[in-house]
């Protein structure tokens, strides 16, 4: 009986040494900010040999307008970066193309005498970081930031492969 009882500290410990820690929790994250993200954008242009033009609204074939956030100077096709508030002002079915993150770059057309604009639609969930430092960081934001330039990069090379207008 002695030693059970002299056992049981052991026993004890044994067995929360075999217990598994609570998984830790991702990190909260949240997209870029807009104004960055078109900062982004337009280094982007620069980058690809393109001259970036300031935004403008297109018509959409729902009706709704579209603000694109960077244009291409002498072209019709451009860049909208899209937040929850933009998407809540748009039919999600009718304005936009399915959302399939990590699959192809989205693009919508306008209507009417927009008709011939092209318009890559990015969503800002898209391109979430957290404001975590250092080894506990999960998702950065030059991380982000270099998603984002290299989905507009890979969009001004397929419009000029494609010869968009």
């Amino acid at each position: 009986m002695r030693r059970l009882l002299a056992a049981w500290p052991i026993l004890v410990l044994t067995f929360l040494g075999c217990v598994t820690p609570e998984p830790k929790r991702p990190n909260p994250t949240q997209p870029l900010d807009e104004r960055r993200a078109v900062a982004v954008m337009v280094q982007a242009y620069k980058d690809a040999g393109a001259a970036a033009a300031d935004g403008r609204a297109i018509r959409l074939a729902s009706g709704h307008s579209l603000r694109v956030d960077v244009g291409t100077e002498g072209r019709r096709y451009g860049v909208a970066y899209l937040t929850s508030a933009d998407e809540a002002l748009l039919d999600a079915k009718a304005d936009l193309p399915p959302h399939m993150p990590e699959g192809d770059l989205p693009v919508v057309q306008g209507v009417g005498p927009d008709l011939d604009a092209v318009i890559l639609v990015l969503f800002a969930e898209d391109y979430q970081y957290d404001d975590f430092l250092g080894t506990g960081r999960e998702a950065s934001g030059i991380a982000a930031e270099r998603k984002l330039a290299r989905d507009v990069r890979d969009f001004l090379a397929q419009a000029k492969l494609r010869k968009l207008p």
